[in-house]
């Protein structure tokens, strides 16, 4: 189990398994995800036929067409979050022990190397301390020795960081095995629960409640542009009561128990009419031109055949001519008259209105965690230094290390006694 730990915490390791995800999420950004396949066009020869089927075969068994749900995927942030935790608790907790970082020394050895070093005269000692605490330096004394540091915040910078990561792996790895993304086309005044999941997720959890369409509606700019789509949605419990109301539009979305209704598109489905005393619905049929939308359908009459073409959900729509008749504009509620024994009502345009749902139960950890990764790795830039200080019958020895910006430190370090030595020679 030692063993274990060793290997697992060590920094080689840590990398390895870094560069393996790193790699997987190239392979997951390349390939199409959820609709990876290799068809044959009948245009191929036998080696190209085979090679396609041969990839299609691998790429399946090991899952490049869902990588970041597979197993394996999941396996490795699970390795690399105990990697940090076992490197965290092995090594990077022990060495925030400040306590054990004070080190009094009891003389200069020669194997000793500074980053900065000097003798000075006895009489100065007083001096060298009041303008190490002016410098917010942190000075400890133990008989003839003394210890300064400054900086021992840039001690934490590498502990959190640890920890920034174990929060986005987790967060991603919980966002991966619960969350969901469901999508649905609802027609206006329908009752639905959403099942339509494009990921094949290891714990779907689908809200439970039915949802009701109540309405939607279109809002037009001046020129007559689309402007923004809404939807008036009732959320209902298992008994079919109403608990909640609430309207959504594009980027504005509704959130209840942790999941969030988003606009997505819209599309027409029927168009509802009466005929004499029965009211029935018609089909539709989308035609795109560039980014115009039309539909067209017909009334079912035998003779003639009567064809539709409407594009806005304003309630027009035109009736084509035929040899009898000419083109009739029509409006939500007018009625028309093609022979005796048809009387036609134009009721309404039937509408549908596109939902996408999302769970993710991850989020707030991947943004605290990435929250605290930046301010950690800030952190960890900062210099941390620390002084020596042994008190000699005839001289004060001072030597200092810091683990960044040494030329900085040797600096500052330097002017400090030439600071003191040209106060003492003034006076």
């Amino acid at each position: 189990m030692n063993n274990f730990i060793r290997r697992i915490s060590d920094l080689k390791t840590s990398i390895f398994l870094l560069t393996l995800l790193i790699f997987s999420s190239i392979i997951g950004s390349i390939v199409d995800q959820n609709n990876f396949s290799v068809t044959n066009n009948g245009q191929q020869n036998f080696i190209e036929s085979y090679f396609s089927e041969v990839l299609n075969t691998i790429s399946v068994f090991l899952g490049f067409s869902h990588v970041f749900s597979t197993s394996w995927f999941l396996i490795l942030n699970l390795l690399i979050v105990i990697s940090l935790l076992t490197c965290t608790s092995t090594q990077q907790l022990p060495s925030f022990d400040f306590c054990r970082s004070i080190n009094f020394l009891k003389s200069f050895l020669e194997n000793q190397k500074f980053d900065a070093k000097i003798t000075t005269p006895k009489f100065v000692l007083s001096d060298i301390v009041s303008e190490l605490l002016f410098k917010n330096y942190l000075v400890f004394q133990k008989s003839n020795s003394f210890f300064a540091s400054k900086g021992l915040i840039a001690r934490i910078g590498p502990f959190f960081v640890h920890l920034s990561l174990i929060f986005i792996f987790f967060g991603g790895f919980l966002s991966a095995v619960s969350g969901f993304t469901a999508q649905e086309f609802v027609p206006k005044g329908e009752i639905t629960y959403l099942t339509n999941l494009p990921d094949s997720n290891l714990l779907d959890q689908l809200p439970s409640y039915p949802v009701r369409i109540n309405d939607f509606w279109i809002s037009h700019l001046p020129n007559q542009t689309i402007y923004q789509f809404y939807t008036n949605l009732s959320s209902l419990n298992p008994y079919g009561l109403e608990t909640d109301v609430f309207t959504i539009s594009v980027n504005h979305p509704f959130v209840e128990k942790s999941v969030l209704w988003y606009q997505t598109d819209w599309d027409v489905i029927g168009l509802k009419w009466q005929l004499n005393d029965l009211v029935y619905q018609i089909p539709v049929t989308r035609l795109s031109f560039g980014e115009r939308k039309l539909w067209i359908s017909w009334l079912p009459l035998y003779q003639p055949i009567s064809p539709l073409f409407f594009e806005t959900l304003r309630g027009e729509l035109v009736l084509l001519s035929n040899f009898s008749n000419p083109n009739l504009y029509l409006e939500v509620g007018q009625t028309i008259n093609l022979n005796s024994n048809f009387n036609f009502k134009f009721l309404d345009i039937i509408s549908c209105t596109g939902l996408q749902v999302h769970y993710d139960p991850g989020n707030l950890l991947l943004c605290f965690g990435f929250v605290n990764l930046i301010i950690s790795a800030f952190l960890s830039y900062l210099s941390y230094s620390r002084i020596w200080i042994i008190n000699k019958t005839q001289n004060t020895l001072v030597g200092g290390l810091t683990n960044r910006a040494k030329i900085n430190f040797e600096t500052e370090f330097f002017k400090i006694f030439d600071k003191l030595f040209l106060t003492n020679s003034l006076n």
